[in-house]
């Protein structure tokens, strides 16, 4: 399983906890995978970001809209990644990451 297959079953599930479960499943057997280098420090990025979530909330009654906030946060950044990835643009894939980790350390820190 790629990044790509990855993000648009995340993308097209619903929000909550087992979303993220799931999320950091795929991105765990993904990462026993070969994958290029710049895909597998995306998924592993991820990865940590959905296990934060369970280990955060798994046992805590969330809103619909605080889940649907941090289902949002993470689809946007893995849209980035998937864009930069489809262009295999070491550059470009880089520049996401980079991105990424600045913007989420900047954010709330949600998950």
């Amino acid at each position: 399983m790629n990044f790509q297959v990855i993000f648009e079953k995340f993308k097209n599930s619903s929000n909550g906890t087992d979303t993220f479960k799931q999320l950091k499943l795929q991105c765990e057997l993904a990462l026993k995978s070969p994958l290029n280098e710049l895909e597998s420090t995306a998924l592993l990025i991820i990865y940590n970001f959905a296990k934060n979530y369970v280990l955060l909330y798994e046992d805590q009654e969330v809103t619909p809209i605080f889940s649907e906030k941090v289902k949002y946060q993470l689809t946007e950044y893995m849209s980035e990644l998937a864009i930069s990835l489809s262009s295999n643009d070491p550059h470009m894939i880089l520049s996401a990451l980079n991105t990424i980790s600045q913007h989420y350390m900047t954010s709330s820190r949600i998950f």
